[in-house]
């Protein structure tokens, strides 16, 4: 038989151990529940690619100049005075005009629709346009420079006659594929923009859709 003190002892280390059990699973379920909360925490905070979000990173980006066109060019101003539809002889005015000229050509990608779907994300962008044209002032030689009493030259010639060759050197670059390559390069840099977003790149084919109609000049 056991002694008086010794079944004292065992009753404190039976209490103590039971003690020390409900401690670590007190522990042991603290840990649970603060695995479970980082678990699905970090599901919550992950970002989820929606139609929405991803326009609007997109439209941050607001206008997408890719493609710059640098040219030289000689103009000719010639204008006389007119009476009912009849050039006015001696009055002719005239000038011969040298200049350079930018023009930068991409997309106004606040005209973006995106639509994302459980494999694929389809982008669909307006044709590229000529979104700034500059002449640089600096470049401006005249030569051949014809004035008239009668008709004089004047400041809103200047201003008239450079409208005009703008309109005429955009048509040019047009024709010769300036659109065409910013169209190529939009979707080159959109491709490698969205590709560096970890939740797309691995995920989601990306199709980027051009409009059929071209506004332009």
């Amino acid at each position: 038989m056991l002694s008086g003190d010794t079944m004292k002892i065992l009753n404190i280390l039976a209490k103590s151990k039971k003690a020390i059990g409900g401690i670590i699973a007190i522990i042991l379920f603290i840990v649970a529940v603060f695995y479970a909360g980082m678990l699905f925490g970090s599901k919550d905070n992950e970002p989820e690619v929606t139609s929405t979000t991803l326009k609007n990173q997109i439209v941050e980006i607001n206008e997408l100049a890719v493609y710059s066109y640098d040219y030289s060019k000689v103009g000719k101003f010639s204008n006389n005075l007119t009476f009912y539809g009849w050039d006015v002889p001696l009055t002719q005015k005239s000038f011969l005009i040298t200049y350079n000229g930018t023009m930068k050509a991409g997309i106004d990608l606040k005209k973006t629709t995106v639509k994302v779907n459980k494999k694929t994300i389809d982008i669909t962008l307006p044709q590229s346009e000529v979104l700034s044209h500059v002449i640089d002032e600096n470049s401006i030689e005249v030569y051949d420079e014809t004035n008239n009493v009668f008709n004089q030259i004047s400041i809103n010639d200047y201003k008239t006659f450079a409208k005009k060759e703008k309109k005429k050197n955009e048509k040019e670059a047009i024709h010769n594929g300036l659109l065409d390559k910013a169209n190529d390069r939009v979707k080159e840099i959109l491709t490698t923009y969205l590709h560096s977003i970890p939740e797309i790149k691995d995920h989601y084919q990306i199709n980027i859709i051009l409009t059929q109609t071209q506004e332009n000049i």
